[in-house]
């Protein structure tokens, strides 16, 4: 019955205070209007669209304290967040993205793939890929409910099956995180991302698929950070998330320094030899805090060059890599790939970056922009820049690998 009532109250109040907010924010609106006169390529391209926002965001009233508030409130009470956020047990949180429904067949996924795969290829570059298991999938018992974490298990079956199927090197990260997750913390509650624990236990595994060097890697202890998780700002603002029992989250990353068999004078004097492995995929990779990069040069006793970047996805900074000059003049042996399989079921990751849209990508001269427009109804995909067989064995793929079970598994 209370929580009834609080339903029913709480946006209640929210709207008469939204209503109050629109008619203080109404007289600074006006004079931002009248002071700019805006053309439509203004309107186009966002540019007068931002500045009304800015100015509504300033002149509201208590703004962020007032978000801040709300936002508290409504955890407290009923232990939800704002769209983008996905509330489990014990305080830990979910990022919706995760909960997204795949709008096209996986042979859509395996088409794109096969252009990387065949863009490496023809300059001698092996190409590993590393899919990425859900949050949710590995601490479904935290999250509630199996729905979401079924989906996520599915689709990462789907897709490493057909990796190899491919003949592509593919990462179980699944059951090394799985097995890590028995002792240790592998995904943080209030953010996306692994822990340092999670990295280390992938680096591990991309250590049994990956030929090892014989450099010799010394590691050194950073500073301890600490941080609100990313997830956090769907519930409610920085000042309060303690307040509502959401604690900051903690991160030990680390560094490490490579010598190459004592031949540092040779180095000196010539420069460097050329980096055989190189990373590329998402934060996941990119943000030290996990310390993957660091964690993948001890376990492969080798130097790895990182190309990862933070909130493009793993498809643009692959692209980008690509197209860098460095690479193409002085391409690895292998390069990893990590790719989180929530973003498989967003088509737009596949869309290239605007200064990418018209170039080339290193051998063949394939067409960036091709990747965003393949679909797996189409026949095979041909033009001036690229021509395309799909494999017909995606079709007859299985179940895919065994899916290891255990006490984080105990589905209701």
């Amino acid at each position: 019955m209370i929580s009834t009532t609080i339903r029913l109250v709480f946006p209640a109040a929210v709207l008469a205070y939204a209503a109050y907010g629109i008619v203080g924010a109404l007289p600074a609106l006006d004079r931002t209007t009248q002071d700019h006169r805006w053309t439509l390529a203004d309107w186009m391209q966002g540019r007068a669209s931002a500045t009304i926002n800015d100015t509504w965001r300033a002149a509201l009233p208590h703004h962020d304290f007032a978000a801040g508030v709300v936002g508290a409130g409504r955890w407290l009470a009923l232990k939800e967040g704002r769209k983008g956020v996905v509330s489990g047990r014990n305080g830990w949180l979910f990022t919706q993205e995760e909960a997204r429904k795949m709008d096209e067949p996986m042979e859509a996924v395996f088409a794109r793939t096969e252009i990387l795969r065949e863009t490496l290829a023809d300059k001698g570059i092996d190409l590993v890929v590393v899919p990425l298991a859900g949050k949710a999938d590995i601490y479904r018992n935290e999250l509630g409910g199996s729905g979401m974490a079924r989906d996520l298990e599915e689709r990462y079956a789907t897709f490493f099956a057909g990796l190899q199927a491919m003949g592509i090197k593919v990462v179980d990260s699944r059951s090394a995180l799985l097995d890590a997750a028995r002792h240790a913390q592998v995904f943080y509650s209030s953010d996306t991302h692994w822990t340092r624990a999670g990295a280390a236990a992938v680096a591990e595994a991309v250590a049994q698929v990956v030929p090892q060097g014989s450099a010799s890697v010394s590691a050194q202890e950073e500073p301890l950070q600490q941080f609100h998780g990313d997830l956090t700002k769907f519930i409610t603002s920085a000042e309060w998330t303690q307040r509502v029992g959401l604690p900051e989250e903690t991160a030990r990353p680390f560094v490490t320094q490579v010598a190459e068999n004592g031949d540092d004078l040779f180095d000196t004097l010539l420069g460097p030899a050329s980096v055989e492995t190189v990373l590329v995929g998402t934060s996941y990779s990119a943000n030290p805090n996990w310390s993957f990069a660091e964690s993948l040069k001890l376990d492969l006793h080798q130097d790895v060059l990182n190309y990862a970047k933070e909130g493009q996805g793993p498809v643009k900074p692959f692209l980008e890599m690509l197209a860098d000059q460095a690479f193409q003049l002085s391409p690895p042996k292998q390069v990893i790939w990590e790719v989180p399989v929530r973003y498989l079921a967003d088509p737009d990751i596949w869309t290239a970056p605007e200064n990418l849209q018209d170039a080339p990508l290193l051998a063949g001269q394939r067409a960036a922009m091709v990747l965003a427009h393949i679909g797996a109804d189409q026949s095979p995909v041909r033009s001036a820049d690229l021509a395309l067989t799909y494999p017909a064995r995606f079709a007859d793929l299985g179940a895919g690998p065994d899916l290891p079970k255990g006490p984080i598994f105990n589905d209701k």
